[in-house]
């Protein structure tokens, strides 16, 4: 595919996910990127390997398995109104079609596995804190640091890979986006943020999306071939680790153990890694922040 028609399928796809609980038409989402509707569907499915329907439908599936696991309280026919299904029968009905169980069986299974899982970061509830103080067991395993930072907006070129989620992909996509951007020549990944869009749990790791990106000035004019975009501003829950490669993993989970110990829940924004000055790729040592958005936002 031509490299100038990414471009406006990545920015309808972000058009998509910011807006699943409206279920945009192919007509308001081709009007959103500027692009005809005549041409779009072929460009989105030849360059996404779904149609814009499928793209919708299967994020709106994923969302709602998120939020079965998320909020285990929470009653599932709200869920589904949330979801923007008529009814918990027709959530229900759609949601075996995607996953092959029900709503309330997909989140028992979940809970079963968790609960079960060898090794698991266990997470204890307590009332909301701004802690920067982590946890004996997480501070051993490179946690260095954890707070609720409020983040402005940040505007970034970036490059999109999709396949599973790991630092060869985050390395590789780095050196492309450089190679698009001449003018700047850094060898470490310092500076760069990797944008995580879809969860593992529920995404198959061949549709999962991986922005590496790299933030840039309000006013600079980059060379057509390079996408940008705007990360939105709001509240992160941000861990900052110092590990080798062999830790790199498990940083994840301690991020959303230390998440979930403070009584903070995630948003459906993507999640986010930005790496500093000292990561030595040649060490395969990494000093970075994971940045979770939230929903809810600090107390005051």
């Amino acid at each position: 595919m031509p490299q100038d028609h990414r471009k406006p399928v990545f920015k309808a796809m972000d058009y998509i996910s910011q807006n699943l609980y409206l279920n945009p038409t192919l007509e308001e989402i081709a009007r959103a990127v500027a692009v005809s509707s005549y041409h779009f569907h072929r460009i989105f499915r030849a360059q996404v390997g779904e149609t814009v329907a499928e793209f919708t439908r299967r994020l709106r599936m994923e969302r709602a398995a998120l939020w079965l696991t998320q909020t285990p309280q929470r009653d599932i026919t709200d869920l589904a109104l949330s979801a923007g299904f008529s009814s918990s029968q027709n959530f229900a009905k759609a949601f075996r079609n995607h996953f092959s169980v029900s709503p309330g069986e997909y989140r028992r299974l979940y809970s079963t596995q968790r609960n079960s899982k060898p090794g698991n970061v266990v997470a204890k509830k307590s009332a909301y804190s701004q802690t920067t103080k982590p946890e004996p067991a997480w501070r051993e395993n490179g946690l260095q640091q954890a707070s609720v930072v409020n983040l402005p907006a940040r505007r970034v070129a970036y490059m999109r890979r999709f396949g599973a989620y790991g630092k060869e992909t985050c390395q590789q996509t780095h050196q492309d986006l450089l190679a698009s951007l001449p003018q700047r020549t850094p060898t470490q990944p310092a500076g760069t943020l990797c944008l995580y869009w879809d969860s593992p749990e529920v995404t198959s790791a061949s549709r999962c999306r991986t922005d590496v990106c790299i933030e840039i000035g309000d006013r600079e004019v980059l060379s057509r071939g390079v996408a940008v975009q705007t990360i939105a501003a709001g509240h992160y829950a941000v861990c900052r680790f110092a590990v080798f490669g062999e830790q790199l993993e498990q940083t994840w989970d301690i991020a959303f153990a230390w998440m979930q110990a403070n009584g903070l829940v995630k948003s459906d924004k993507p999640c986010y890694e930005y790496y500093y000055n000292e990561t030595d790729v040649a060490l395969d040592y990494y000093v970075f922040d994971i940045g979770i958005a939230l929903k809810n936002t600090p107390q005051e």
